[in-house]
């Protein structure tokens, strides 16, 4: 398994972290099938330093307090360690209730009451994810040896390996890594280049050393460094990997996001920024024991925004009213958006063109209010600079497959979209089509035949479609002694079809036939005939409709006086399709 890399401007750089947490865990047995695994997290944000020539940070805790509010909303048992400054404590008093000092004491009595949740749950049969989430400064002391900083000491690599994943009890482990430092309107999350190439190192010993159960993922500069902006009160890494995990990655619509999913939505999400300063590198390393291992899902039931598919797609920022950037994404033309939300009695909906308040009642009647004009505000160059580039890139399946096969990833798997939360259960494209045909009669009759035809298509590899279609035709008096000519056909479907509001597409198939000669004063026909068929044409999109317009040929294979012969069957088709 090899990491995929793509610039980046948002946060993480750290440690060798996901080395020291490289632990053999036990392989876990189980199945798509069965229940959700039960998953639990440890959420740690600190913005001290120890060093004298480093500064504090400025948003670590606010990050802390948005991964737990996130991953709360995602159905992830949550502990978080932090220590709050003046603005954060007040502007979060409740969701601060309980939260503790991260100190090495703290680290260890959260882990052994997870991991006894956690032993717990995997003697009762359910399989446990564990997610250890870090913010804060990544350094390399004076033995050279990285490590991450708490309020009284040092994580390195032998106290996260005995202290965090040995003793978690889990499954599987999942690492998210946000090292900074922060400085200005931009900052920088910085940490020594050494950790780079140290973590770089581990992490190819890792993979040879062949832990399959840890996964981890970070990004890294050049320089050492990852950002924070205080536009949106946050490391730009861990903003976008949180929007990523709401439901912005989620690029096949089954309710849950992997690793893959993840490392896309990131890289499209800073594709844009052309800041030489703020260009990172994504990287991910998913377990090996199964690289499509879900973060997270499905998502529980709760607040969420669901957009239709749009001719244009769009750019979309959504803030509370106390203006907490809650998450972020670019939709994709033709492909639906949805992002889980974390409970809010109202919140901002924010366009390039425009902005709206959008009520809690709003959402689940899913009924947005007309956007108005939004509000034009100055800012630095630097900070323009990240607004201009963050999300400028959309996202959905077209950018997802050609990232992934250039990473040479896992993909995820397309064929089972279900829509997270709809009461419905039921995803936004049911892939079912009615038309109406035109086209030449059965035998080599005379005029035009008129019909219907039902299909449904369901997704495949890549721009892969197959289904089934049937389809009914009528021609009156289309034979000798004014003979009515009836057509019934089912057959099996396989095709390519593009992404896009305006989209080519092409299909063929094979099936059964029926064909029915109705004489005066008697019928007769061939019910077991075969039938071919070749069509190609454009698909529309509109919200949830598409209308297809295509022209097809088929080529029947009728028994007629005790032979079977062939006929082609030229004709046109008009479907709409849901």
């Amino acid at each position: 398994m090899r990491p995929s890399t793509v610039p980046v401007p948002s946060g993480v750089v750290v440690l060798w972290l996901a080395c020291c947490a490289t632990v053999s865990l036990a392989e876990p047995a189980t199945s798509s099938s069965g229940p959700p695994p039960v998953r639990r997290a440890l959420v740690v944000a600190y913005n001290g330093s120890d060093s004298p020539g480093m500064p504090p940070l400025r948003y670590a805790d606010d990050d802390g307090v948005r991964w737990m509010e996130t991953l709360q909303r995602l159905g992830v048992e949550v502990v978080l360690l932090t220590v709050a400054d003046a603005d954060t404590a007040e502007a979060e008093r409740e969701r601060l209730t309980g939260v503790r000092v991260p100190t090495l004491a703290a680290l260890d009595e959260a882990v052994a009451s997870l991991a006894q949740l956690n032993a717990a749950d995997r003697a009762a049969g359910r399989t446990v994810d564990f997610l250890f989430v870090y913010v804060g400064h990544g350094r390399t002391g004076e033995s050279a040896r990285a490590y991450l900083t708490l309020a009284d000491g040092r994580l390195d690599q032998e106290g996260l390996y005995t202290r965090v994943v040995e003793r978690i009890e889990a499954d599987y482990v999942h690492l998210l890594v946000d090292a900074c430092h922060a400085a200005g309107v931009v900052g920088s999350r910085g940490a020594d280049p050494l950790v780079l190439r140290r973590l770089r190192r581990a992490l190819e010993q890792e993979q040879l050393a062949g832990h399959p159960s840890v996964g981890a993922i970070f990004a890294e500069s050049n320089e050492g460094e990852t950002h924070e902006w205080s536009r949106i009160r946050a490391g730009v890494f861990s903003h976008a990997a949180r929007s990523a995990l709401l439901g912005g990655a989620d690029v096949n619509g089954d309710g849950q996001v992997e690793y893959s999913e993840l490392d896309a939505f990131v890289a499209a999400a800073i594709r844009g920024v052309k800041s030489p300063q703020a260009r990172l590198a994504l990287r991910t390393f998913p377990p090996m024991l199964n690289p499509s291992r879900a973060l997270i899902g499905p998502i529980p039931e709760g607040p969420r925004l669901d957009l239709p598919a749009t001719p244009g797609g769009a750019r979309i920022s959504v803030e509370d009213t106390n203006g907490v950037r809650l998450a972020d994404a670019h939709q994709s033309e033709g492909e639906p958006l949805v992002l889980a939300l974390p409970k809010r009695d109202a919140y901002w909906l924010r366009t390039p063109g425009g902005e709206a308040r959008v009520r809690l009642a709003d959402l689940k009647a899913r009924r947005l209010p007309r956007p108005s004009p939004p509000e034009m505000a100055q800012r630095g160059a630097a900070e323009e600079s990240l607004l201009q580039g963050l999300f400028a890139l959309p996202f959905g399946r077209d950018f997802y497959e050609g990232y992934v096969a250039s990473a040479g990833g896992p993909i995820v798997d397309f064929s089972n979209p279900v829509t997270p939360g709809d009461p419905s259960s039921l995803p936004h494209s049911l892939g079912l089509e009615v038309g109406l045909t035109l086209g030449a009669p059965p035998l080599g009759g005379r005029g035009v035949a008129r019909g219907l035809s039902l299909a449904w298509r369901v997704p495949g590899p890549g721009i892969v479609r197959w289904g089934a279609r049937a389809s009914y035709s009528l021609a009156p008096d289309a034979w000798v002694d004014n003979t009515t000519l009836q057509r019934v056909s089912v057959l099996a479907m396989g095709g390519l079809n593009g992404r896009g509001t305006l989209a080519p597409f092409a299909e063929v198939g094979v099936g059964w036939l029926m064909t029915v000669v109705d004489k005066p004063g008697r019928r007769e026909g061939d019910s077991l005939g075969l039938s071919a068929r070749a069509a190609a044409g454009l698909r529309w999109r509109a919200g949830d409709f598409a209308v297809r317009g295509a022209l097809g040929m088929d080529l029947d294979g009728v028994r007629v006086d005790g032979h079977r012969r062939g006929h082609w069957i030229p004709g046109v088709e008009l479907g709409l399709e849901r």
